[in-house]
């Protein structure tokens, strides 16, 4: 039984192995696809089907075999909280794999700062309230909780925010399977963002608009460099504060390396790792600036605002994929 929800930031298009668990609970409402694999070299898998055991929690909409036969894909739904068994029946309708599908309903939601997780920072990611700075457009991760557990899926938020801000709920795909945030300000002013999962309630998540003269520092944030290899890539960070030392998010920059300002605005700078190859790569906003030393040959301006493939709409449901598998037992050049 496995379960190919790809929890780690490596982006790659599958996970490298399968693991031993299911990654359970599941969010109510996440469309799921289900996999059967073999050990066999080649395995034939034409008549077999999953099954659920209670279609009122998990649903199996339907069961496709690929033309060659060799695999089994399913398409399913968690529909309603409870447990559902999932069965694997072969052609004779015997059962060759099984697990075990939990759903729940989230009871709190957590918002993460994209920067953060991507600087391998995740103790610093989640954020209490969300700070973003006016005509500005910042990008938060959505993780699902019910109690101190954490619920897996996506393509279940809505969102409710008051005039001057748009919510837009979007889900990453293909690569990382994920629930983004991403909020859209005019005016300043102090609100609260309402956070529906499937319909449901969740919580409410205080939200402050802040004029551009409340930022009050930048500090260029960057990856450890040793251990790294020669053509790794590497990130480098700016992010900005208020007086207070609250971070402040939707925030571009015009960027500089060694002199020479580079094309477009975002928050982060993408490079390629040259040992002995030193840079001084400078973030700037107004009159705040900071710089930091990095050994590259190349990089690209970008932004935490793009979450690669993504599906999403303003403050409407988001449709993405999960993943659910079911194991057989039998054998840009810098401008310069």
């Amino acid at each position: 039984m496995t379960d190919d929800i790809d929890l780690t930031w490596d982006f790659t298009l599958t996970p490298s192995k399968f693991s031993d668990e299911l990654h359970s609970p599941y969010v109510r409402g996440t469309k799921a696809t289900l996999f059967a694999h073999a050990s066999d070299d080649s395995p034939n898998f034409t008549g077999w089907t999953i099954v659920s055991s209670d279609p009122a929690v998990f649903r199996v909409n339907d069961n496709v075999v690929d033309t060659s036969g060799h695999g089994l894909t399913s398409h399913g739904l968690a529909v309603g909280e409870g447990t559902a068994e999932l069965r694997l029946l072969d052609g004779s309708g015997h059962e060759v794999g099984h697990g075990v599908a939990e759903v729940l309903v989230p009871d709190r939601v957590e918002l993460d700062a994209h920067g953060s997780l991507i600087l391998g920072r995740a103790d610093e990611a989640p954020v209490g309230e969300a700070r973003v700075v006016e005509n500005g457009e910042a990008t938060y991760l959505v993780r699902y909780f019910r109690g101190d557990r954490e619920l897996h899926g996506n393509g279940v938020l809505t969102v409710d925010a008051l005039a001057g801000v748009t919510a837009q709920s979007r889900t990453t795909f293909l690569f990382e399977n994920r629930e983004w945030l991403t909020l859209h300000t005019t005016a300043p002013g102090t609100s609260a963002l309402q956070l529906y999962a499937d319909q449901a309630k969740v919580t409410s998540v205080p939200l402050v608009v802040v004029p551009e003269t409340a930022i009050a520092d930048v500090v260029l944030l960057t990856q450890p460099e040793k251990g790294h290899k020669d053509d790794e890539w590497l990130v480098a960070l700016a992010q900005a504060y208020d007086e207070n030392g609250e971070r402040i998010f939707g925030v571009d920059y015009t960027w500089n390396i060694n002199g020479v300002t580079q094309v477009g605005d975002g928050d982060l700078y993408r490079y390629r790792f040259k040992q002995g190859l030193y840079e001084m790569v400078q973030a700037k906003r107004g009159t705040h600036t900071d710089a930091a030393m990095i050994q590259s040959d190349q990089g690209y301006v970008d932004s935490t605002n793009n979450v690669g493939c993504a599906v999403g709409g303003s403050g409407s449901l988001a449709l993405g994929l999960a993943g659910l598998g079911l194991v057989v037992g039998r054998r840009r050049r810098r401008q310069r």
